[in-house]
This record gives C-alpha cells, sequence and structure tokens, in this order.
C-alpha cells in the first residue's frame, strides 16, 4: 500500500490531536493486519526496473517528463489523475514515466468542491507485465463512460 496526499491528510489531523496517536493512516485501515506492506507517503516501491509511489513530488504541464529527468528511472504514479507517459533514452537504456489517470467518478455532483473548473483528469488503470531481469511492458486501459475492452472483452462499469 502506497500512501498518497489525501492518506497524509489524517496523518496530519492526528499530529493536530495526539490523543488520536491510533488512527494515523496505516494503522486506522489495519494495513499491518490485513497483511499489506507499506509504504509512507513519498517512499519508492520498486518491482523489477520499475518504481512507483503516489507522484506527488514533481508537477507542471508535462509532470511525466519532470518525474523522469529528476529521477532517471522508470516510475508510475497517480496523484495527477491524468494520462500521460514520457520517454527518454539514457546511457544505460530507455526510461519511462507514466501518469495513470484515476479510477474517480468524474460527475459535476461528485466534483463540486472544484467550482465547475474543467479538469484534465481520466479514468484509466495500468496493467504491468514482468518478464526476466526485471523488465517490464506497460499497458494503460482507458475508461470511457464506464466502459473499456479489455483482452477483447467489453467491460461496462454501468451495468447493474
Amino acid at each position: 500500500m502506497i500512501e498518497g496526499n489525501h492518506d497524509d491528510w489524517m496523518n496530519r489531523f492526528v499530529d493536530e490531536h495526539p490523543y488520536l496517536k491510533h488512527y494515523r493512516f496505516k494503522d486506522a485501515v489495519r494495513l499491518k493486519e490485513r497483511g499489506y506492506k507499506y509504504y509512507a507517503i513519498g517512499k519508492y516501491l520498486k518491482i523489477g526496473k520499475l518504481h512507483f509511489y503516489h507522484g506527488h513530488h514533481f508537477s507542471g504541464i508535462s509532470h511525466t517528463r519532470n518525474h523522469l529527468l529528476r529521477l532517471g528511472a522508470n516510475i508510475m504514479y497517480g496523484h495527477h489523475h491524468d494520462l500521460q507517459q514520457s520517454s527518454v533514452t539514457h546511457i544505460d537504456g530507455s526510461k519511462s514515466a507514466w501518469s495513470i489517470g484515476c479510477l474517480k467518478d468524474m460527475s459535476d455532483e461528485e466534483n463540486a468542491w472544484l467550482g465547475n473548473r474543467k479538469h484534465n483528469w481520466s479514468n484509466a488503470f495500468a496493467i504491468v507485465d514482468y518478464f526476466e531481469r526485471g523488465f517490464f511492458t506497460v499497458h494503460i486501459i482507458n475508461i470511457i463512460d464506464g466502459r473499456t475492452s479489455l483482452w477483447g472483452n467489453l467491460i461496462d462499469g454501468n451495468s447493474k
């Protein structure tokens, strides 16, 4: 479990109210008891040649390129809620950064806090296939109006 900024808000609230010490995010959701390995906000999880974290260290219009150039490693994150990919070839090979969107409800009602501001967010997720020596491929699965196609099968999230 990679902690994100929303999870950290809970930690910050607990820091301001120390009598709630048992309600820090990782304790409140009982990650250890559920068998999850925990990565605090800003820490990187590395699987093979790909790093993962929430994604808040670098931003800007081309935040994937910013991540890639500053970290110099393959990185995947979701903090910005949009879809981006950037690649660059270093002396030791090609590296890429992916912003993989989000699974958030995009309706105006659920985003009233944005004050009707339009955003660049996209519903999507990633599938990562790993090979020998930590190599991998990334497949970004876009979700449009609650539907996607995966391996030739329509998945309709609107079905009841």
